[in-house]
């Protein structure tokens, strides 16, 4: 996707706000559009999650002790195998940062701030699973609980993206 379109999804989303309202609107725009964006980019970073030694690895990884064959091994093998993601990454980190940026050109920040203050659903490939004979509301599976929690975190995210956008 490329900066027009989401120029056209924020346009439609002023007319869909026009119809049916704001909140229908911004539902359209962050959290369909822009939810599915920001989930690529999620997974995007994931595939990339072991490529860099975190702040939480050793202090004395593995990449340290090997001398230059091993160093170059391993540029090589991120220049076969990560390329690509990296590039993905850069490219949706740059797309979602002008999407926030025309999301908040199209619609007012309390706008904005009320839908989010709403807990909309975001447009993620999450399905529930049909309950296998438990009849319980409140019956979650470990996984059901894993995608919740991910995307409250991814929905904090989408929140301090958009909410502080305006001050930078």
């Amino acid at each position: 996707m490329e900066f027009e379109q989401v120029q056209e999804y924020c346009k439609e989303a002023q007319q869909i706000a026009e119809r049916s309202g704001t909140h229908a609107g911004l539902s359209f725009l962050i959290g369909e559009k822009f939810g599915i964006n920001f989930g690529l980019l999620r997974k995007a970073k994931r595939k990339l999650q072991f490529l860099y030694p975190g702040d939480d690895m050793s202090v004395d990884p593995p990449l340290n002790q090997g001398g230059r064959a091993l160093k170059m091994s391993y540029a090589m093998t991120v220049q076969e195998h990560y390329s690509g993601p990296l590039e993905q990454v850069k490219h949706l980190e740059s797309l979602l940062a002008d999407f926030a940026k025309a999301i908040l050109n199209t619609f007012s920040q309390d706008e904005i701030k009320s839908y989010l203050e709403s807990s909309p659903n975001l447009g993620t490939d999450y399905e529930p699973q049909e309950p296998t004979g438990v009849e319980s509301d409140t019956t979650f599976s470990a996984d059901d609980l894993l995608m919740e929690a991910e995307e409250i975190l991814a929905f904090e995210d989408i929140k301090k993206l958009l909410l502080q956008e305006k001050s930078n």
